[in-house]
């Protein structure tokens, strides 16, 4: 995997190793974040773009909350054409007020599959 398919920057990371540029893996990783934790509605001339996963934080964690994660989360990876999602398991903790959610995906062009982890916290 040490051919370059994607390049692009993010103030993110910059304090971990000391650079603005992500390639491959990690640059699709932070633009399915981004995409994540974008309001819907958010983005100028892009109404339907984004979720509303950040405002489902400060609600309850019951099952429509769940459902309405997932099918975010499922909106999310078919907007991106570099990934396929191919399983995605969204997991209560109902004692934590938190959710993962794991997506086994296949990144397309790297012809690499890989799971996304992202833990959800929710406002007590």
């Amino acid at each position: 995997m040490s051919k370059i398919f994607y390049k692009g920057i993010s103030f993110t990371p910059y304090e971990k190793n000391k650079s603005l540029v992500l390639t491959n893996l990690d640059l699709v990783k932070q633009d399915l974040l981004n995409h994540i934790f974008t309001r819907r509605g958010e983005r100028i001339m892009m109404p339907r773009f984004g979720t509303r996963i950040p405002d489902l934080l400060m609600e309850p964690l019951d099952e429509i909350t769940i459902s309405t994660i997932e099918l975010d989360l499922i909106d999310v990876f078919d907007y991106d054409p570099r990934v396929q999602l191919l399983d995605l398991r969204v997991l209560p903790l109902f004692e934590e007020k938190a959710i993962i959610a794991e997506a086994d995906l296949r990144y397309i062009e790297m012809r690499f599959e890989d799971t996304f982890e992202i833990r959800l916290e929710f406002e007590t």
